[in-house]
């Protein structure tokens, strides 16, 4: 399918929309994760965290195993020119905003893509993506900071969503000989030194799975939070330095913010 074909498909889509609602959805799933098992959860999360919005989802090749670590991570290399080509392709849609949700593996992937979009001078393209959520980073704390130092200007608002319970990121830690994974969230006050938001989801205990990995996706307190129009663009606060707090009752002041 050409770029043609695809930015006519998505414009197509988003004509279908009230005007206030114009806006793309891509989501970038993680390690082990079939096609159809990353659709699902695309499709989920648009529908539980009712969200009026085109959907444009990015599979890259997982091998869908859990012995396939390695070669995942080798996928996520070799699939970076498409998805900085997706993205791109979001930017000149007529989308109000592009908003952009990956998780674990995936968002080492997002952010070689971003990375790649801003050195080879296309700003305009990241100056549409409104949010950027990285849902439980599987990424080096060393190797985002220099990965982040490239992307200017950085996407607003920036999320990371982060667990200090989250055992998929200790196994990765582990496996790396202890290196830090960014969504285990143990330097917070680094990553909000950087511009970005930090939300953390350690005390959330409803919707987690075994290894406390996709609480984002799973947790009906979100969810509920979502819908009853408790979370909006004002849940930011307007400095850079944004929110970071322990999650009780006000959970997530913010997960879909791009309305």
């Amino acid at each position: 399918m050409s770029q043609a074909a695809v930015l006519n498909a998505l414009n197509r889509q988003l004509d279908r929309l009230p005007p206030g609602s114009r806006d793309i959805v891509v989501f970038v799933h993680g390690y082990n994760v079939s096609y159809v098992s990353g659709v699902y959860r695309h499709a989920q999360i648009l529908h539980d965290f009712g969200r009026n919005a085109v959907g444009l989802h990015y599979s890259w090749p997982s091998a869908a195993k859990t012995s396939a670590y390695l070669y995942d991570r080798d996928s996520v290399q070799f699939s970076r020119d498409g998805l900085a080509e997706t993205l791109e392709i979001a930017a000149r849609s007529k989308a109000k905003s592009v908003a952009v949700v990956a998780h674990s593996m995936g968002t080492l992937l997002t952010m070689e893509a971003l990375r790649q979009i801003a050195l080879t001078g296309k700003t305009p393209v990241l100056r549409r993506i409104s949010p950027l959520i990285l849902a439980a980073p599987d990424i080096d704390e060393r190797v985002f900071e220099s990965q982040i130092t490239k992307i200017r200007p950085l996407p607003k608002p920036f999320i990371i969503l982060a667990s200090q319970k989250d055992k998929a990121l200790k196994l990765s830690r582990d496996l790396r000989g202890g290196t830090p994974r960014v969504g285990q969230g143990n330097n917070i006050e680094n990553l909000q030194s950087l511009g970005i938001s930090v939300i953390d989801l350690t005390t959330i205990t409803d919707g987690q799975d075994g290894a406390s990995h996709a609480t984002f996706a799973n947790s009906p307190t979100l969810i509920s939070l979502m819908q009853s129009g408790a979370i909006s663009p004002d849940s930011l606060p307007e400095d850079e330095q944004a929110l970071s707090s322990r999650v009780g009752d006000r959970v997530a002041d913010m997960f879909f913010l791009g309305q």
